[in-house]
């Protein structure tokens, strides 16, 4: 090639690397404009009214066809073409259970619940248990767990609760009381299970608390 064409050549790219960015800047603003003209101008109707666009209308960028394999960022925006997963929080820790039955029992049961029982005068043959007695049976299945165990009325299953009674549970008042009390508990399996379920006692809390040890005496000389 020769000199002088090889001088025209750079001549020219120099020319083009000297306008490109402002034509590139005026096409952009030509092509914004036409947007916002598009977007905000009044569109006539059929009938002559003025019809205006919406000017805030969105547009969502696809996502690559990709499998979803990755978890969207939970406290960022999500990441334009990468397709991903949301990722559901972890349920809450389940609130701790109580370590024994007897508060529960005095506060809630026991003192609307005695005489129907211990079938006092033949209060479980001749009537049903009380509304403040069922209420306090219905706080152990429907209560706060942190305080109300329902494994705690297996206590009144097993005679247990007799301790707080002046006289011994009557067992067929017991199941009564859950029949009356508690829709869809059918007593007797409720029964057998707090009574035979090895399992169930093992997760049963206890009627009250251990008694700590004695403390160790020293020997003394």
């Amino acid at each position: 090639m020769a000199p002088s064409s090889n001088y025209t050549l750079i001549a020219l790219l120099v020319a083009f690397a000297v306008v490109a960015p402002s034509l590139q800047h005026q096409s952009a603003a030509a092509r914004d404009g036409g947007v916002a003209k598009l977007v905000t101008a009044p569109a006539p109707s059929a009938n002559g009214e003025v019809v205006v666009l919406h000017p805030t209308a969105s547009y969502e960028i696809p996502d690559l066809p990709l499998p979803r394999i990755i978890p969207c960022p939970p406290l960022f925006p999500k990441i334009p073409f990468i397709p991903c997963y949301n990722v559901a929080p972890p349920p809450p820790p389940p609130p701790p259970r109580p370590k024994e039955c007897w508060t529960t029992l005095v506060k809630s049961l026991v003192p609307p619940c005695s005489g129907f029982l211990t079938n006092n005068g033949g209060a479980c043959e001749s009537e049903a248990p009380s509304r403040k007695c069922c209420d306090g049976v219905k706080l152990f299945l429907s209560g706060d767990r942190s305080v109300y165990d329902p494994l705690c009325l297996c206590h009144v299953m097993n005679g247990d609760v007799s301790q707080l009674l002046p006289a011994a549970v009557n067992h067929t008042c017991a199941l009564a009381l859950v029949q009356a009390c508690l829709d869809g508990v059918n007593p007797q399996p409720f029964s057998d299970l707090c009574n035979n379920d090895q399992s169930i006692k093992d997760e049963m809390p206890p009627m009250d608390l251990p008694e700590p040890p004695p403390p160790a005496t020293g020997n003394t000389a």
